[in-house]
């Protein structure tokens, strides 16, 4: 029996390939996405609540790439996350040379200072933790710039 060639053309469609890992980077990006979230919400201060309610994710993709990001907008937010360095407090400019600071001390007593020294307060960076702690177990590697 003679063997005969047989010639076959194979045409990649790259957009369709794209579209596919895209999809599928989708919903890797958003499971671990989630669970970084929620184990945020479990390491966040919490003092009033109001940082930890304020934990928020979203998850988009622009052409091929897909991104996830967890965040807290809360103003004082990165104070909590990164820490606040020791300092002096005065009163602020422009209000007489007698301002002090005013203080309720135990006994319901008003002190006044002019200056006081802050201890500043340490680093709490529950989102960091939360993303080093979830997202290598989802094969992701963590890369600081």
């Amino acid at each position: 029996m003679a063997r005969q060639r047989v010639r076959v053309t194979v045409t990649i469609d790259k957009s369709s390939i794209n579209q596919l890992g895209v999809r599928r980077a989708l919903y890797i990006v958003t499971d671990t996405t989630r669970l970084v979230h929620n184990r945020a919400n479990i390491l966040t201060p919490v003092d009033t609540g109001n940082l930890r309610a304020h934990n928020s994710m979203r998850v988009f993709s622009f052409g091929t790439t897909v991104v996830g990001q967890v965040f807290n907008h809360v103003n004082y937010a990165a104070a909590v996350h990164k820490g606040q360095p020791p300092r002096i407090i005065r009163p602020k400019p422009g209000r007489g040379p007698n301002a002090a600071l005013r203080f309720k001390g135990a006994g319901g007593q008003y002190i006044y200072r002019r200056k006081v020294n802050w201890p500043g307060t340490r680093p709490r960076p529950w989102l960091l933790r939360s993303l080093i702690e979830v997202a290598p177990g989802k094969g992701f590697r963590i890369v600081t710039t």
